[in-house]
């Protein structure tokens, strides 16, 4: 592999991916080797998933000649199911799940492609060498971490106030979830310069929140959810309008550096 993958590597890829959530998502497989999980190596569903992987991934890689790609993702994906255990964080083992498959996935693809680990990470640190690439990753960063951070500083004072009266108790952690969400959405939004849709946004939470402000004795609760409301919207639009300024940063820099290139010329003339 030399410099810039092909379409055809990047294509090749995708094909394999499709076929890793189809024999995962599309087809019951899963579900029904889950019914049998207490069978583990005994069930039969087990093996029917993984050979219905390996198929796909044969087919949609449309390789025909490499043989052995049906076996190994046949094998991998019989290991991992059988060996995953089913704990109380489904989501987290879900996760680890679908990542150890999508090693095996990587590490078949980097192998038909007739490349290497390095070309890999070369290629993608060539890629990702750019001012708007790591502004837009730390802008997603800092709005759902330290953007959550400050919110629950500022506000802090506020809910130690809710917190003495009683009230009733709502799903655990889901502000803090819904407050990362709005924020990721509205930066979204901004990036792709779609303005209106968070005025759907707000209003749309408004609706939502509307039921708590009416009883009498969920005043100060209402307040303060809007309080945190419109600081989240603040930081998350503030933001997002310093991040579409620095995707601009290049292009301005380019043009400065052009013109200032142009007038040298012309003072040397």
């Amino acid at each position: 592999m030399y410099g810039l993958l092909s379409q055809n590597d990047v294509l090749l890829l995708l094909r394999l991916i499709v076929a890793h959530v189809a024999a995962d998502f599309l087809f019951p497989w899963n579900s029904l080797a889950g019914q049998q999980f207490g069978k583990k190596w005994r069930s039969g569903w087990l093996y029917a998933h993984g050979a219905c992987a390996g198929a796909l991934a044969y087919a949609f890689a449309g390789l025909w000649n490499v043989i052995w790609l049906p076996f190994v993702i046949c094998i991998s994906h019989i290991l991992r199911d059988a060996l995953t255990s089913q704990g109380e964080d489904k989501a987290r083992f879900l996760l680890l799940d679908h990542l150890g498959h999508g090693v095996i996935l990587l590490g078949c693809w980097i192998i038909l492609i007739h490349g290497t680990l390095s070309d890999i990470v070369t290629f993608l640190f060539s890629s990702t060498a750019n001012i708007p690439f790591w502004t837009v990753i730390l802008s997603y960063i800092v709005v759902i971490w330290p953007a959550g951070a400050l919110i629950g500083t500022i506000t802090k004072p506020w809910r130690n106030e809710i917190t003495k009266e009683p009230s009733s108790q709502g799903l655990e952690k889901a502000g803090l979830w819904i407050g990362r969400l709005e924020r990721v959405l509205i930066l979204t939004f901004i990036l792709l310069k779609h303005f209106e849709a968070i005025g759907f946004l707000i209003a749309a939470k408004s609706i939502l929140r509307f039921g708590e402000t009416r009883a009498p004795n969920s005043r100060k609760e209402a307040e303060y959810i809007l309080i945190g409301t419109m600081i989240s919207f603040v930081i998350a639009i503030l933001l997002g309008i310093f991040t579409s300024w620095m995707l601009q940063y290049p292009l301005v820099m380019e043009h400065s550096n052009q013109d200032n290139a142009g007038s040298l010329d012309l003072f040397e003339i």
